[in-house]
């Protein structure tokens, strides 16, 4: 079984495999392993931004026999009113309803885990506005309102400084679904790196609203 992990992103914008919310989940989760950073970027490198919910449901359905060939596991990150919209859930249906449907059909079911981002990715935006103090509402705007990719992944590359870690515990607090996808990687990873997981009484407290130093 390979010891890599494949996530599938609905990012509308990357170079390569380069994009803010990936280098943000990179950073948590060597925050909570402390080892080897080539080491997790080697494990963590392959990440899809495959611009548009639609997409992300095609490769879970139709692809992920070829994309888990080695055993791999396969995360989706799907937003989650984008996905419910695309399926015409209602609001009211189960995260497992909707779970349901995106497996349907899948050649390769075992292999896939999902994590639907509560709402989507501008909640993260907006939990680090709330985590952080001086960051500017007129670029949270721009990347949240306006939809601005070079804003957005601005805030996420800053959130993801070595000197901002207390803004990332306290962000991975405001959303338990990113938690989600940390816990995820972290349990995943901490069987290679030889490194013990996090209980689950060390979540990541919910923190406050902070300014970062100079």
């Amino acid at each position: 079984m390979s010891a890599s992990v494949t996530i599938l992103y609905e990012e509308q914008r990357a170079h390569g495999n380069s994009f803010g919310l990936h280098t943000l989940v990179k950073t948590c989760v060597h925050d909570a392993l402390n080892g080897d950073r080539y080491r997790i970027e080697k494990m963590l490198a392959d990440a899809r931004p495959l611009k548009g919910v639609q997409n992300v449901l095609r490769a879970c359905r139709e692809e992920l026999d070829l994309i888990a060939i080695d055993g791999r596991d396969v995360i989706a990150v799907i937003d989650n009113d984008a996905i419910r919209h695309h399926l015409k859930l209602p609001r009211t249906a189960s995260h497992a309803r909707v779970e349901q449907e995106i497996r349907r059909g899948s050649r390769a079911p075992d292999r896939l885990a999902i994590v639907l981002l509560v709402q989507n990715t501008e909640s993260v935006l907006k939990a680090a506005a709330e985590c952080d103090a001086s960051l500017d509402p007129k670029r949270v705007e721009r990347a949240v309102e306006h939809k601005d990719m070079l804003e957005r992944d601005a805030i996420f590359l800053e959130l993801s400084r070595e000197r901002a870690r207390p803004l990332r515990d306290c962000v991975l607090g405001r959303m338990p679904s990113l938690r989600t996808l940390f816990d995820l990687l972290v349990s995943k990873l901490s069987h290679t790196t030889g490194k013990a997981a996090p209980t689950k009484n060390a979540r990541a407290p919910e923190g406050k609203r902070t300014r970062r130093g100079k």
